[in-house]
């Protein structure tokens, strides 16, 4: 078969001829006959950005006058901001604690309190957010909350066995309070997901009610807050184990038929004896594997296992995001809540959990000064979160300045939701995180807020174009390499750098090294701005290393990467790029030396910059539509299949609708499909991007080939050249554009030939799909 399929691609790659294959009405047995691509959810991002503290101190048993009472008290001390910076407020929603039936009702969500403080929120004139507080903060302990937790369904949830997170000695995480719910985030742990996914959903429907007939009100929602581990030796659950031996394996849930058939490991382990080979292990068989006590960095064993525990928390958010979504609530308002960085092996809360989420990102940020968090939002936007949020912001100084530049550098860093930690204003003891009368800080944080909504009350936010589209391209570092003074023993050009078998055109760069080019920026006009682009990674087939730091300064100068960016020891051991973009427009119309730098304490580090360039943005291309210095927006799309009957066509992944191509079934991974867009002229092309399936089923994503190859040619007979070529490429997250990025060439005809398709969930065969498809200059 193999043989065949390679003779039937050398022959249509000759003659440019689409080639043969079976209509869908032979699909073979295991086809999901059903139409599964559906609707995307996604709305323009407004121009608002919203401050909205949390108090979680109002309750559905109060007199509605005293709670309205402090948050009149709270207006009056902030002051409301304006049409484009606006004072709100943000609460949260206790789905599997406090707001729930009782246990004849099997627990069901409550919405009495919900509903009260959504009407409360209107009658102050306030927008709001919710947070979805059902995670490990599902009984939380602030003291304003007024209790009456109703603990007995979490109780309930942990005495099932093999519910929680257990340490290596088998012992349960569980507790309450003080973010003590640890329950595991195994999508085997059925039990825990049927109640949170049922109350979630119940909790999310209420807000979509209210957010429907009030818009202008609703700020959006952030997830369960901070999912993490609560030590470096858990989850050691019997079913997270079990997942991580299916998801390696690509069998059970992550095999053919299986629910998330698909989002399994590339490339899949194929047998315990290959397992053992890996790792240096000797287990007989997938049901006796035990991971290891302690992840040891840059050791294969552990590094596998500390792999599995980023994913599970990846898989949570997403989940955890499709349902809120299926309730009704667009995806572009669920934020993320998380904590990235805080401690990446401990508590596994790396930086791709904070973007992990099919929907917006978000963190939490405590005793953070402005100089740390180019660390955390550059990667946030570098990824495409157009819409991100800070949930609990406290920066715990009591210098003025350090309290302004904090909401001033997430303001510049495009942030949509900033929620300070707290309002305290019905407690008579303040704790060191109020807002005012902080026994530490005084009122230092709360007069920061009220002139910061003074200052930008009518100032539009500072939209984020999509990273997969920056602006148009000024510089391209790349092509500029010769020009650019270097330190280090070896800086060169990567014409095909892969990292994590990601490939595009990059610069490699020696630890320690650095390279400075010397540019002249354009004077910008009013909705422009100056994009630095670039991602960052380490070379596939380094050995075990050790940390490396990058970095990036203008005229020796203000640090772009915050700290610095740090790739810790698994990027050696299973790689990806990590693409990041900063805002550059305070030096426009300035003659200066844009310095990258790289540091670690490894001789040779296998640094990689991938297609770092300058570019020129405007509010129009920061908005949704794509269609903006994108040449394939509208072109004519042909392809080898088209599965009509399951909802979609090639036409769809370039004329901005909201659907996806899908080809046919293949009972085989090994099968050839393409995709083909026509410019209608030859144009000169440097980066394509793909999106996986992006729709809100819980396979979305899935359907991505796992070997393909993207050609272009100048005619119509066929004369393609090979521009990228991988195998083995890495599950993408959905919605994040895939970017690869080549040596510029003039092309009329794109196409993406896949050779090893992507399996889809709840089918027992393969497909090659795609949302969309774009290229750019």
């Amino acid at each position: 078969m193999k043989v065949l399929i390679a003779i039937l691609f050398l022959i249509s790659s000759a003659l440019a001829l689409p080639l043969p294959f079976p209509t869908s009405e032979t699909q073979p047995e295991g086809y999901h006959t059903k139409p599964a691509i559906t609707s995307r959810a996604g709305t323009p991002s407004e121009d608002i950005t919203y401050i909205l503290p949390i108090w979680e101190g109002a309750l559905a048993q109060h007199d509605p006058a005293r709670d309205l009472s402090i948050l009149n008290t709270m207006r009056d001390a902030l002051g409301t901001g304006g049409p484009h910076t606006k004072l709100g407020w943000s609460f949260s929603s206790w789905a599997l604690s406090r707001d729930i039936g009782d246990t004849d009702m099997d627990y069901t969500f409550d919405p009495t309190n919900l509903k009260y403080m959504l009407a409360l929120a209107l009658q102050a004139g306030l927008p709001v957010l919710v947070h979805m507080n059902n995670g490990r903060w599902a009984d939380c302990c602030t003291s304003n909350s007024d209790g009456g937790w109703k603990d007995n369904l979490l109780d309930l949830i942990a005495s099932n066995p093999n519910t929680t997170m257990m340490n290596s000695a088998g012992e349960s995480q569980y507790a309450h309070d003080y973010g003590s719910n640890y329950f595991s985030l195994s999508r085997l742990n059925t039990v825990y997901r049927k109640y949170k996914q049922r109350n979630t959903v119940a909790s999310a429907r209420t807000i979509a009610e209210w957010a429907k007939s009030n818009p202008s009100s609703f700020a959006g929602v952030s997830l369960s807050s901070e999912p993490m581990y609560p030590a470096p030796d858990v989850d050691f659950n019997p079913k997270a184990i079990e997942e991580w031996t299916m998801w390696m394996s690509n069998t059970g849930i992550y095999g053919p038929g299986g629910e998330f058939f698909g989002e399994g490991r590339v490339p899949r382990i194929q047998d315990i004896h290959t397992f053992n080979g890996i790792t240096k292990q000797s287990f007989p068989s997938w049901a006796t594997v035990r991971p290891p006590n302690r992840v040891t960095p840059g050791d294969r064993f552990g590094e596998e296992w500390q792999r599995w525990r980023v994913q599970m928390i990846i898989n949570h958010v997403a989940d955890e995001t499709g349902w809120i979504a299926s309730a009704g609530i667009d995806r572009s308002l669920i934020f993320g809540h998380m904590t990235p960085r805080l401690d990446d092996y401990g508590l596994s809360d790396t930086i791709e959990t904070a973007t992990a989420a099919n929907g917006a990102g978000g963190a939490t940020f405590y005793g953070w000064n402005p100089m740390y968090f180019g660390e955390v939002t550059n990667a946030y936007r570098g990824t495409g979160r157009t819409n991100w949020g800070v949930f609990e912001t406290n920066p715990l100084s009591s210098d003025a300045m350090t309290n302004y530049n904090t909401l001033l550098t997430f303001y510049k860093d495009g942030a949509k939701v900033i929620c300070p930690n707290s309002w305290e204003g019905d407690m008579a003891v303040k704790d060191e995180y109020a807002i005012f009368d902080s026994p530490y800080y005084g009122n230092t944080y709360g007069d920061a807020i009220r002139k910061f909504l003074i200052d930008y009350a009518s100032v539009p936010r500072n939209l984020e174009p999509p990273a997969y589209n920056p602006g148009r391209r000024l510089f391209d570092l790349y092509d500029l390499f010769k020009s650019a003074e270097t330190t280090g023993i070896d800086n060169h050009l990567e014409p095909s750098g892969s990292v994590g078998k990601v490939v595009r055109k990059s610069i490699f760069s020696h630890v320690d090294g650095s390279l400075t080019y010397n540019v002249n920026l354009p004077v910008v006009t009013d909705g422009q701005r100056l994009n630095f682009w670039t991602s960052v990674g380490i070379k596939d087939g380094a050995g075990a290393g050790g940390p490396v730091e990058f970095q990036a300064t203008i005229n020796g100068g203000p640090k772009l990467f915050g700290r610095s960016f740090r790739l810790l020891q698994s990027n050696w051991v299973w790689n990806h790029w990590t693409p990041i973009m900063v805002d550059i427009t305070d030096w426009s119309g300035q003659s200066i030396s844009l310095t990258l730098t790289t540091r670690g304490n490894d001789q040779y580090g296998w640094t990689m910059w991938g297609s770092p360039a300058i570019y020129l943005a405007s509010r129009e291309t920061a908005s949704i539509s794509g269609a903006v210095n994108d040449m394939a927006f509208g072109a004519l799309t042909t392809a080898s299949s088209e599965d009509v009957g399951y909802g979609s066509r090639a036409a769809s992944i370039t004329d901005g609708s909201e659907t996806g191509w899908s080809s046919i079934f293949h009972a085989s991974e090994i099968g050839l499909e393409w995709v083909m867009v026509d410019l209608k002229s030859s144009r000169r092309i440097g980066k394509v991007v793909l999106f996986a399936r992006e729709d809100l089923v819980p396979y979305t994503g899935t359907g991505f080939p796992t070997a393909f190859e993207i050609q272009a040619s100048e005619n119509s007979a066929g004369e393609w050249k090979t521009l990228i070529k991988v195998s083995d490429y890495p599950r993408p997250r959905a919605g994040d554009g895939q970017i690869f990025t080549f040596e510029s060439i003039n092309a009329r005809f794109i196409r993406v030939v896949a050779t090893t398709l992507g399996g889809v969930g709840m089918e027992t065969g393969y497909r090659f799909q795609l949302a969309e498809m774009q290229v750019y200059e």
